[in-house]
């Protein structure tokens, strides 16, 4: 599979997760209340399938300027460096903010392990940036969207999770 097809599917993977969340939004809506935590997943699964898809996006749109395969990946791998941190350290402080507001986590070790995904990405981001990566700069630059998509679908299992252990409370 060529790269370029390999981004728009990507791409498609991406807005299908976005919709998850607004569904997941709308139906949450006509339940009640919003839980804090409920919210912050949210964020993290619109956050992610969104980040996934403007990266998978970019090399098509940067190709149209730059001929370089190399230089395209490593400006995309920039990009996605920062994007990434950015992402990464706004969603642990809100993380943070939560916590010490008095709202604990509510499924265990899934904060942790996006947040290891997501600062994992940015991290192997910025090497690929750098030039330090050679041969796989590319599967860097797809690990990190990958890491975007499986972020938005673990968000998306905590609300599984806590809709199951709601019903499962009602009964």
């Amino acid at each position: 599979m060529h790269a370029a097809e390999l981004l728009v599917a990507i791409a498609q993977i991406a807005v299908s997760l976005a919709g998850f969340s607004g569904l997941i939004a709308a139906l949450r809506a006509t339940t009640g209340e919003w839980h804090p935590r409920d919210i912050w997943s949210l964020s993290w699964m619109l956050g992610s399938s969104t980040g996934a898809l403007m990266l998978a996006l970019f090399p098509l749109w940067l190709a149209l300027s730059v001929a370089a395969e190399d230089e395209l990946y490593r400006i995309s791998c920039a990009v996605a460096a920062v994007a990434l941190g950015m992402f990464f350290a706004v969603m642990f402080v809100s993380d943070l903010r939560l916590t010490r507001r008095g709202f604990p986590r509510r499924v265990t070790r899934i904060h942790e392990t996006l947040s290891l995904m997501t600062f994992g990405a940015a991290l192997v981001d910025a090497l690929g940036a750098l030039g330090l990566l050679g041969r796989w700069l590319i599967p860097a630059y797809f690990a990190g969207l990958m890491a975007l998509l499986l972020g938005a679908v673990l968000a998306l299992c905590v609300f599984l999770i806590l809709l199951a252990r709601s019903t499962g409370n009602r009964q």
